[in-house]
């Protein structure tokens, strides 16, 4: 093991400048057989890509990564500059520096030891100015330091609100504060402490405290700053009373040395944060393998993972790369079970031995084989089914399966069961070089495929879900994953597919069925690339009309969907996916979460999906065909009816109007919006615009969205604009937020909004600027308290102050129980109210409208919603401002006469509902629809609501 000695110490060194320095170091190198005398260049060079000085008066010196074959031995060698020698600008003064010859990593044991130096003003003095070279020697190599730190995702605040390097520390001071890493008296000593310049925008913060703990805290601002003239993106903030920092410090040197402070600042999760600064650098050969045991790394499997282990003398370690956690010996159960490894949690082997291969392949099979537990299936190579005792019953004739509405509609075909893709590839490769030109040249052609299908959508939805998937396409992790499996000698296929299958499954585990769902959409686009690496694109299409039977589909294959298919039938899935939206905008029937037993089906046989009755009915018998038939010739009839009358306005029968309105998510379907009806927009969901962005949209960006909006409706058409609503099930890569145990209870809306106020402001500029004088009405969601539209209007009042010829509305969402509750005293700061009846629905009746079990009973038309809408009403006609709703229950008929009659006065919803909706209305008078309201309102139960018959408000039978 390489160390550090007496010998290799040079205490009364002089020089004039840095150039001096580095040749007095390398001339000492040259001596002592180390370097080839080139390699002073080498060091120069790297001074010009970036500065070596660590701080407090340290420095390391050491050449490019092009000069390591001019190292004969490596070693360090230490000079002290008792004058001091300016390293760089803003009174960067090194008194010692360490020189380092490496030819690989050998010589990073020693200098992880380097910076608990750099935040210890009294060490680094006697480091500076001892005349014993063995203490210098013991200081820096950190003997008698010892201790573990305490830094978990917890302490990390990823893009916070913060704008200022005050506000940063004070942050970081309660983050350590609630880490019971400060006394009360300490706090304050916060801001007295001089952070030091660690390089590529990294702050270090040091405090010595008597507290409980040692920690840390990782803040960084919402925008890059400025501090002492460098760049402030990242502040970490130290406490610690005995030397417990020590290993953060000096993963930080490594970190330096290595180039990655770069990728710390960049870090998107507060877990990848973490995993920088605890990582080691281990030596040897690793292999990636995602974790297929429904319960995890529990005391079962690590025994028997140990087991395997200790029958090699070889060093074996295992790392998380999904958790917290260090690697850990593959010897140690305990330490094994405290990786917290999960269902798809990536396990990273390594093994520093000439047998490594072999070593790598045994322990590979035993976790992807379930080390003696039961194997789920997280990837192609664990496609095949797990042994189990269940027999799945084979449906018979007339056998009917009940599952969940993934898009609404009626049909009868011959069904066709389609097995999932099965792609046939090698793991290992010969020439990594080629396979690097062939997985590049995948990504090129899907990027392609991708970019020109977007091109050519006017589907809405189907943009927003390509976008995404170009965003998935392009992530950098799963390339850099996958490119490291290459370079260890995989092919192309097997490295991508490990790739995005350990994100898919880590996605499926999340406790947010909405979220979960998303991991088709990642399969989706993994599977199109191993489509362009295997050359198996696609399957001939059934040239049939047919019903097609699935375990999933995914949104490509929605999209690309002949006119053969009359519906899609799926054993899994949700009715919040991907899939089931484009469904819905595409007007094709998807029965979803039906389980197994659909895929027991002949094919051929002949089937009725009725998506409305969320119902699969086998090999019917001819009167429940005809039944069947009928009432989709009825449905069709209506239809057409309904679309020769699309612009005539929803009056009833005795004169009264109520606006009818399209919700939309870009500006590119207001055409199609106008062509089908629509009296304006009742829902634009500006959120999609910063979806579509790697980084907030600018405030021109969003102008542009908005006045296209506005220029496609006309004269006339009112445009509402809900403001950005992110959190929940939509994150944005650039607005991080914490972790959160229910998304759906924490900061989203306008609540996210009140946190970074700056993107608020920005959106509002652009609304204003956009509607130029024109009428505009903008929404806030999420609104719970009153305080909170105080707050939010205070900001509207301050943008609107360079536009006095702005007319604008403003009205808030109800969302919210409470917000229904306190409608009286919103409604005398708002213009209107606009109901959205998804959220209200899930927050009132306490199901997660993703559930896959319980979403069937989390229906907008429960009397218990209705009554928060009325509340909310009448709290509004006695305040003089109007109702408008924009959930899914507007789009429904019968929803749409109830709303009505409660005094609703606007209906937004989906282009297809336009025409049907308004057709319904103009068949009933507000007087039928007030006495069905008030029915509905007295009936126990969303089944008591349905049965009510919308024309004449009576009961049925």
């Amino acid at each position: 093991m390489l160390k550090l000695t007496p010998q290799d110490i040079t205490l009364t060194a002089i020089a004039e400048n840095k150039q001096e320095a580095i040749a007095l170091i390398a001339e000492r190198m040259v001596g002592d057989g180390l370097v080839e005398p080139a390699y002073q260049q080498g060091m120069l060079d790297r001074e010009q890509q970036t500065s070596t000085y660590l701080g407090n008066g340290i420095a390391i010196p050491h050449g490019t990564i092009e000069t390591r074959d001019l190292v004969r031995q490596t070693g360090l060698r230490v000079l002290r500059f008792p004058n001091g020698v300016q390293w760089g600008e803003d009174g960067q003064v090194v008194y010692t520096a360490v020189g380092i010859a490496a030819k690989s990593d050998e010589h990073l044991t020693i200098l992880r030891q380097l910076t608990h130096v750099i935040a210890d003003e009294t060490l680094s003095r006697r480091l500076h100015t001892t005349e014993n070279a063995d203490e210098v020697r013991r200081i820096l190599s950190g003997e008698a330091l010892a201790g573990s730190f305490v830094l978990t995702a917890n302490q990390v605040r990823l893009k916070s609100g913060a704008d200022s390097y005050t506000e940063l520390v004070a942050l970081a001071g309660a983050v350590l504060w609630n880490a019971k890493a400060l006394t009360q008296q300490e706090l304050a000593s916060v801001y007295t402490r001089n952070p030091f310049y660690l390089g590529d925008g990294i702050w270090v913060l040091s405090v010595s405290s008597q507290a409980e703990n040692g920690a840390a805290a990782v803040v960084q601002p919402e925008q890059t700053l400025s501090l002492y003239g460098e760049s402030l993106n990242t502040l970490i903030a130290i406490s610690t009373h005995d030397n417990q920092h020590l290993p953060l410090l000096e993963k930080l040197t490594e970190l330096k040395l290595e180039g990655g402070l770069k990728k710390l600042a960049s870090c998107k999760r507060s877990v990848d944060v973490i995993r920088l600064l605890i990582s080691q650098s281990l030596a040897g050969q690793q292999v990636v393998c995602p974790l297929p045991i429904a319960h995890g790394l529990h005391a079962r499997p690590a025994a028997a993972l140990a087991r395997i282990a200790k029958q090699y003398d070889a060093e074996i370690w295992i790392e998380n790369l999904d958790s917290d956690s260090p690697a850990v010996s593959a010897r140690s159960v305990t330490k094994l079970i405290s990786l917290g490894a999960q269902l798809g949690h990536r396990l990273q082997v390594t093994v520093d031995d000439a047998e490594a291969d072999s070593i790598l392949d045994v322990i590979s099979k035993a976790i992807t084989g379930g080390l003696g537990d039961p194997v789920v299936r997280i990837s192609h190579e664990t496609q095949q089914p797990a042994k189990t005792e269940t027999v799945v019953e084979v449906l018979k004739p007339g056998d009917q399966v009940y599952g969940l509405t993934g898009a609404p509609g009626v049909a009868i075909a011959p069904a066709y069961v389609v097995s999932e893709p099965d792609y046939q590839f090698e793991h290992h490769a010969v020439s990594p070089e080629a396979e690097l030109v062939r997985f590049h040249k995948a990504l090129s052609a899907v990027s392609v495929d991708l970019k020109n299908k977007l091109e050519k959508t006017v589907n809405t939805e189907l943009a927003q879900i390509i976008s995404m998937h170009l965003e998935l396409l392009l992530d950098p992790e799963m390339k850099q994953e996958t490119e490291k499996f290459i370079a260890q000698g995989d092919s192309a296929e097997w490295g991508w597919n490990q790739s995005f299958e350990a994100l898919a499954s880590l996605q499926e585990q999340s406790q947010e069925v909405l979220l979960a769902e998303r991991a088709i959409d990642i399969r989706d686009v993994g599977n199109r690339v191993l489509g362009k690496l295997t050359g198996q694109e696609g399957a001939g299409s059934i040239e049939t009309d047919h019903v097609l039977v699935c375990q999933e589909i995914a949104p490509s294959e929605i999209s690309e969907l002949d006119a053969n298919v009359k519906a899609v039938v799926t054993a899994a899935g949700g009715v919040t996916s991907h899939a089931a939206i484009l469904a819905r905008s595409l007007g094709i029937p998807l029965l979803v979460g039906c389980g197994a037993r659909v895929l027991t089906m002949t094919d051929g046989t002949d089937v009725i999906v009725d998506c409305e009755a969320k119902v699969l009915t086998v090999a019917p018998d001819a009167d429940t065909i005809a039944a069947a038939k009928a009432t989709m010739a009825r449905e069709q009839q209506l239809n057409e009816e309904a679309y020769k009358t699309r612009f005539e306005p929803a009056i009833t029968t005795d004169g009264h109007h109520v606006e009818v309105m399209a919700n939309l998510t870009a500006a590119k379907g207001v055409e199609k919006a106008v062509e089908l009806g629509c009296e304006g927009v009742g829902l634009f969901r500006s959120e999609f615009i910063y979806m579509d962005h790697p980084q907030e949209p600018t405030i021109e960006q969003q102008q542009a969205e908005y006045a296209r909006v506005l220029d496609g409706l006309g004269e006339g058409k009112p445009l509402i604009v809900r403001t950005l609503d992110i959190g929940g099930d939509k994150p944005l890569p650039y607005m991080p937020m914490d972790e959160e145990e229910n998304p759906f209870l924490g900061l989203r809306g306008i609540r996210l909004s009140l946190r970074y106020p700056r993107t608020l402001i920005h959106q509002l500029h652009a609304l204003l600027r956009a509607a130029a004088g024109r009428p505009l009405r903008i929404m806030f969601p999420m609104v719970t308290d009153i305080q909170e539209w105080r707050d939010i209007k205070a900001l509207f009042d301050q943008v609107a102050a360079d536009y006095p010829d702005a007319q604008v509305e403003l009205g808030i969402m109800i969302e919210v129980p409470s917000a229904a509750m306190m409608a009286d005293v919103f409604a005398r700061e708002v213009d209107f109210f606009s109901v959205g009846t998804n959220d209200l629905t899930q927050y009132a009746l306490a199901i997660d409208r993703g559930h896959p079990e319980l979403s069937r009973q989390a229906d907008s038309i429960h009397p218990a919603v209705l009554r928060l809408i009325d509340t909310t009403v009448r709290a509004a006609e006695e305040h003089g401002i109007w109702v408008g709703v924009c959930g899914e229950l507007a789009s429904d008929p019968l929803g749409a006469a109830i709303l009505t009659g409660l005094g609703v006065r606007e209906l937004s919803m989906s282009t297809r509902a336009m025409a049907r909706v308004k057709a319904h209305i103009r068949g009933l008078s507000l007087k039928q629809t007030k006495e069905l309201a008030q029915r509905a309102l007295a009936a126990e139960n969303s089944a008591a609501v349905r049965a009510l018959s919308v024309s004449k408000g009576v009961d049925h039978g």
